[in-house]
Order: structure tokens, then C-alpha cells, then sequence
């Protein structure tokens, strides 16, 4: 295949994966809330960020440092074997967590059967950073596709005929199971040999190698939920469900930044480990533009339209929230910015620095978050989210800077 196809095919299925992975949170709140109203709606986007929460140790940041491993550091057992370990950490992680905030009790299954779901998304990542590896990012993006998609279906099916989340969460991981190992495991075994390699010394080596990069991954997971956190502490839980439905656009930004950067990571690898300084800068650049490009839109069409619409889909008004939903925006903007900034300094395997970058605006945001959502509610919410996001990319961009420089 010409590698001009291959791009394309690439570009392709890692949109349309995506823009399913994207759309599904946003359609599980929809339907939640429309079948079951405000306060369930709010009951399940804690859980559901609480579960991504814990997502991020059961991925643990090594796609991107498995995806740009093009000498082969670890072999893909090691990568197997560490995925098996770090999802069993999420499940207990989650249900300990779970326990600990609620008591044993229906918010603790809820919790957990969210997390569970949430952990197909971890286990198949391993998969997926194989894909990437060998240039065929495309067998990665229709798996993940038709993975979402079989369970963002069941999940609605189950829900609309039971009217029950816990019933619905039950269904969906059934069937995510079942097309997780038919549509993964086959394309897989064309690659790789899958068998886990329980080699205490590589484990242990590729873990230390990966923890500041999943580290600065669970704080930056503790900043864009920090504002859940401070809602569930002085609000009530509908205004989970409206700061969840306004931050949906705002997330959106981030991903649709993502389609056009991610499947260029092992090209950045290449170019800075052939010393290509000026393509690896314009790879970043050009990711920047884009970030900024589509937060202009999103700013437009939020002004325009974005109240109303959301209001619609999610069945809740939101009328008195465009101000909060435009700083949203603006926050996501930022988020993506930071996130193609946190890819360069992986690339230059600088883990120590992001992780600097991560703790810092983690305290800042922790000294100041009940203060602001205490005094301003959602809008302190929606500030507090801005605020960590522009100082991750201006601290992102001096390291970055500073690396480059270096080089």
C-alpha cells in the first residue's frame, strides 16, 4: 500500500474511532437523562468521571511511549503483560474508591460497573499501540469503532427497556466483551504473538519508565475533574448534569485535535530521533494552529447555537449558562493545546518535566477550588478549569522551548 493511501486510511479510522469515543460519553449522559431526569443524569456523570479517573491507571500513559518505541525497547508481551497488571489495579482502585465515598451500597455498584466499562477502553488500548507501532494506526481506529459502538447500542437498548442504569451497565459490558475479542484479537495476532511475558525485570523496568507519564496523566484527569469534585461538595447533583452537558463542546475541542495529531507521534519519534529539528518543530506548530483554529469555531457556534442545542439533547434547560459554556470553550481550547505540547515532551522523553508541570498547577488548583466554586458555583467551575489549562500550556510550551533549544 503506497504510504500516501496508508495516511489516509489512517487518518481515517482514527477520526471515525474518535469522533465514537467522543460521541459516546456525550450520548450515554443524553440518554440517561432524558429517560431518567436531572439528578440520575447527575449520579452518572460523577460516576462516569470517576471511572476515568481510574482509566487512567488502567492505561497507565504507555500508548504514546509504546507508539513511539520504534527500536523495539520492550516487546509487545512486556506491553501485554503490564496492560493485564495495571487493569486489575483500575478495578481495584475504582471499587476501593467506590467503597470508601459511598459505602457498600447502589452508588458502589454503579461506580463500579461504570468502571468496568470504562476498562475495555484501557485493556484494548494495548492492542491499539501495537497497531500504531507496526503503521497500521487504521486496524487500530475500526476496532476501536465498532467497539464503541457495540457498546454505546447495548447500553441504550438496555436502558430504554429497563429504565435502569445498573441493568444497562450489565448488558453493555456483556457485549463489549464479546466484540472486543472478535474484532481485536484476530487483526492482533496477524502482528504479534499474544502472550503476555510476566519478565519481573522488563515489567518493572517499562512501569518506573511510564509512571511520570502516568502520573502527569492522573493529574491532569484530577484537574479536568477538579470542578466535578468542588459541584458534588457545594452543589446539588443537577448541577453535575448541566456542568457535564455544557464541558461536552469543550471536550470535543480536544478530540477533534487529537484525530489530525495523534497518528502523527511515530513520525515525530522518527523525526526527532533523526535529528530533524525543524519538521518536528512544524509537526507541533502545525497541531497548535489547528487547536486554535477550531476553538474559533467552537466559540462561534457555542455563541450561536450551542444553548439552545444542548438544552434540546439533553433535556434540561441551560439558558442561564452561555457565559459558563463560551470560558468552557475556551478551557478546551487550552486543554488541546496543552495535550499536543505534553506529546512533544514525550516524543523528547521528557517525563520528569511534564510531570513538574502537572504537580504545580494540581496545587494551585486544589488551594483555590473551593473557593471558587463556593463563591461563583458553576462559573467558578468553569474558571478554575481555564485557569489549570492556559498555566499546563504555558509551562508545556517553555519545557518544550527549553528541550528543542537544548537539542
Amino acid at each position: 500500500m503506497a504510504v500516501s493511501r496508508q495516511v489516509k486510511n489512517d487518518y481515517l479510522w482514527n477520526t471515525l474511532g474518535s469522533t465514537m469515543n467522543a460521541a459516546s460519553s456525550v450520548i450515554l449522559l443524553m440518554l440517561v437523562t432524558q429517560c431518567l431526569g436531572a439528578y440520575e443524569g447527575g449520579v452518572f456523570a460523577l460516576a462516569f468521571a470517576v471511572a476515568q479517573q481510574f482509566q487512567v491507571l488502567g492505561q497507565y500513559e504507555m500508548r504514546p511511549y509504546q507508539a513511539t518505541d520504534v527500536s523495539g525497547k520492550f516487546p509487545f508481551g512486556v506491553y501485554y503483560a503490564s496492560r493485564i497488571v495495571t487493569c486489575v489495579l483500575m478495578l481495584v482502585g475504582a471499587a476501593t474508591y467506590a467503597a470508601y465515598s459511598n459505602g457498600i451500597g447502589p452508588d458502589f455498584l454503579l461506580l463500579v460497573l461504570v468502571a468496568v466499562m470504562r476498562c475495555f477502553d484501557a485493556f484494548e488500548d494495548v492492542y491499539h499501540g501495537m497497531l500504531q507501532q507496526k503503521g497500521r494506526l487504521d486496524l487500530a481506529g475500526r476496532a476501536f469503532f465498532g467497539r464503541v459502538l457495540a457498546t454505546v447500542l447495548s447500553f441504550a437498548a438496555a436502558l430504554i427497556i429497563s429504565r435502569d442504569i445498573a441493568a444497562a451497565c450489565i448488558f453493555s459490558i456483556a457485549v463489549s466483551f464479546v466484540v472486543l475479542a472478535v474484532l481485536n484479537v484476530p487483526v492482533a495476532r496477524r502482528f504479534e504473538k499474544l502472550r503476555p511475558c510476566f519478565d519481573f525485570g522488563q515489567l518493572k523496568q517499562l512501569l518506573v519508565t511510564c509512571f511520570p507519564l502516568f502520573l502527569a496523566a492522573f493529574l491532569l484527569m484530577y484537574l479536568v475533574n477538579a470542578p466535578r469534585y468542588g459541584i458534588e461538595e457545594f452543589l446539588s447533583k443537577e448541577y453535575q448534569t448541566y456542568y457535564a452537558s455544557l464541558f461536552m463542546p469543550a471536550m470535543v475541542i480536544n478530540l477533534l485535535s487529537g484525530f489530525i495529531f495523534k497518528p502523527l507521534l511515530t513520525t515525530m519519534a522518527r523525526c526527532w530521533e533523526g535529528r530533524r529539528w525543524g519538521q518536528f518543530r512544524s509537526i507541533l506548530m502545525k497541531g497548535l494552529l489547528v487547536v486554535a483554529g477550531t476553538t474559533a469555531f467552537a466559540l462561534l457556534v457555542g455563541w450561536l447555537v450551542g444553548i439552545p442545542v444542548l438544552s434540546f439533547f439533553y433535556g434540561v434547560d441551560l439558558s442561564a449558562f452561555r457565559a459558563e459554556l463560551l470560558v468552557l470553550l475556551v478551557g478546551g481550547g487550552f486543554n488541546a493545546a496543552s495535550v499536543i505540547l505534553y506529546y512533544g515532551l514525550v516524543t523528547m522523553r521528557r517525563q520528569k518535566l511534564m510531570l513538574v508541570g502537572y504537580v504545580v498547577v494540581s496545587v494551585l488548583v486544589l488551594a483555590f477550588s473551593r473557593f471558587s466554586i463556593a463563591t461563583l458555583g458553576i462559573m467558578g467551575a468553569a474558571l478554575l478549569y481555564d485557569g489549570a489549562m492556559a498555566l499546563l500550556v504555558v509551562l508545556f510550551a517553555v519545557f518544550n522551548a527549553a528541550t528543542m533549544r537544548r537539542a
